[in-house]
């Protein structure tokens, strides 16, 4: 199943149905390192107005993790977790969530003991650790349980209406479709394996189907008309070190993982000398690299599904 996922599906926020058992190695000490040492330095960054410059700490923190390999759903609940047990914290692999959340919280944390537990408020709802409590879906769970840490700027970078993205989460069929990789074993040599899964299954039936909202962008409003010329205004708009949310709507994937889905990938953006870029963990390129901002959405056809994107920003 996940094979099948992986060829059909190649789009991050799928990744949690990706995961696989890999060791802590060289990269991800020697990077974590760097991390926390740039934690330590830019915490006192301030911009004039002597508030925390909060763009440049995710700039400088983000920086740190370029070139990083591309592998989704790398993380778990760690060695205590009931089904996933993978690391809970690892700096060497990303996939585009688990990049964006790494980042967040580096900017909300003075100290490594901070960004631990900022890790997990972002990562889990109410930093509750387990598999059911972690912010699976970015337009249902991720991003509406981090609104005390974020905020909606979509409409104010759009300097007008906007658009609104919808779709039914049905967490019971979703979790109905998780396989065994999850839990790295085998149902098919292993009963204990079999009975774990069942036991992960039905988690899920204490969820009902939820409508999931999220305001968006549209590319329309990038790229102005039959010539698509670039909305420099717009983009002059989005703040550097915002969370870029790439949205579609009500995006048809229920015969793959049991649900729809509003949002398929996330990112940061960052400009640099004027330029905007998004600074991501891609599927595509395999690394967490920066793509001009408009180039990357440029690639996208008026018949795909990818209609726009939100945008969030840090509370300070």
């Amino acid at each position: 199943m996940k094979g099948g996922l992986k060829k059909i599906l190649p789009i991050c926020v799928l990744s949690f149905f990706l995961s696989s058992a890999m060791a802590i190695n060289a990269i991800d000490s020697a990077n974590k390192a760097l991390f926390y040492k740039a934690i330590g330095e830019n915490q006192t960054d301030k911009s004039p107005s002597g508030a925390i410059d909060y763009a440049a700490k995710v700039d400088a923190l983000s920086q740190v993790l370029l070139g990083a390999e591309y592998v989704g759903g790398s993380v778990g609940e760690g060695e205590n977790g009931v089904y996933d047990k993978d690391p809970l914290i690892r700096f060497d692999v990303f996939d585009c969530t688990t990049y964006v959340e790494t980042i967040l919280a580096g900017a909300m944390s003075a100290s490594t003991d901070e960004f631990k537990e900022n890790l997990m408020r972002l990562r889990y709802k109410e930093g509750n650790v387990s598999f059911v409590s972690r912010n699976h879906f970015p337009s249902l769970d991720w991003l509406p349980n981090n609104q005390d840490k974020l905020v909606d700027i979509t409409s104010s970078v759009a300097g007008g209406a906007v658009s609104m993205a919808k779709t039914i989460i049905d967490k019971t069929a979703w979790y109905q479709h998780i396989g065994d990789d999850v839990i790295h074993c085998d149902v098919a040599s292993s009963s204990d394996c079999l009975t774990l899964l069942t036991r992960l299954q039905g988690e899920g039936d204490a969820f009902d189907p939820e409508p999931a909202f999220l305001s968006y962008i549209p590319l329309t409003d990038l790229f102005l008309g039959e010539a698509k010329r670039t909305n420099q205004a717009l983009l002059d708009r989005i703040p550097s070190g915002s969370v870029i949310n790439m949205v579609r709507p009500d995006w048809p994937i229920k015969q793959w993982i049991g649900t729809n889905m509003n949002v398929s990938h996330q990112g940061i953006a960052i400009r640099k000398n004027g330029t905007l870029f998004l600074r991501h963990a891609s599927v595509v390129h395999k690394k967490v690299l920066d793509e001009n901002f408009v180039d990357y959405f440029s690639g996208y056809s008026a018949s795909s599904t990818l209609k726009g994107f939100n945008v969030q920003s840090l509370k300070h």
